[in-house]
């Protein structure tokens, strides 16, 4: 389906909400579609090449999406604890073996999982908060920024995720929405009211805000 365009490049730009708890499903839908769509399209050698996520190909962020948000919670919190026993109590070790297991699926297979999981969120919104939203967004991004490829999430989706990670205390991005305004000049959002604007679209605002290695845009004459 083809996807609408960009916003206006000339719209003003919003302040997203503080409130972020609630019911995420249709966004989380709705950007797991857009994903599966995405994916369908890829090559074998975009399958396999290197993701924004550190170690992890695009088949194997693929393969922790449809674990983390596709798996039932009993499931999740047995596997994770017998899991992470194995690993020697290493949690990154434990989900680097998750990922590359499920990523090992077929690549058909794969994008049929994340579409169920799109539909099930929609008729049967369990898990389906903040948390499992910015595990989509997030991991979406991913794939289509290591790929060079465009992608458009919902802006409330994309500032909703970014604020949340910017609240958490003593951490690098929360130090960078303090000291500056950040704009997602794509999704026409902003983070922060002072300081030096840092532009960018809204993948490479949320990939730098959880620690990808990103580099965003200072316009120093729109200082504060």
């Amino acid at each position: 389906m083809p996807q609408r365009p960009f916003p206006d490049p000339d719209r003003p730009y919003f302040t997203p909400s503080k409130r972020v708890a609630g019911d995420w499903s249709a966004h989380i839908a709705t950007t797991l579609d857009r994903t599966a769509a995405l994916l369908a399209g890829l090559t074998a050698e975009q399958w396999d090449s290197p993701s924004k996520c550190e170690g992890w190909s695009v088949r194997d962020v693929a393969g922790h999406l449809t674990w983390r948000l596709g798996s039932p919670t009993s499931t999740l919190l047995r596997d994770a604890s017998r899991g992470v026993i194995r690993n020697g109590l290493r949690v990154d070790s434990y989900l680097d073996d998750v990922a590359k297991r499920e990523g090992a699926a077929p690549t058909d297979e794969l994008v049929a999982r994340i579409r169920a999981i799109a539909a099930e969120k929609v008729v049967s919104p369990n898990r389906a908060g903040i948390s499992e939203l910015t595990e989509a967004v997030v991991h979406t991004y991913d794939m289509t920024e290591a790929l060079g490829l465009r992608i458009r999430l919902s802006p409330r989706s994309t500032s909703a995720v970014a604020l949340v990670r910017t609240r958490v205390p003593l951490t690098s991005a929360a130090s960078l929405a303090k000291r500056n305004r950040l704009r997602a000049t794509d999704a026409r959002w902003q983070i922060g009211d002072k300081g030096p604007v840092l532009e960018a679209t809204a993948a490479r605002i949320v990939l730098r805000l959880f620690g990808r290695e990103v580099t965003l845009d200072e316009q120093p004459s729109q200082t504060t």
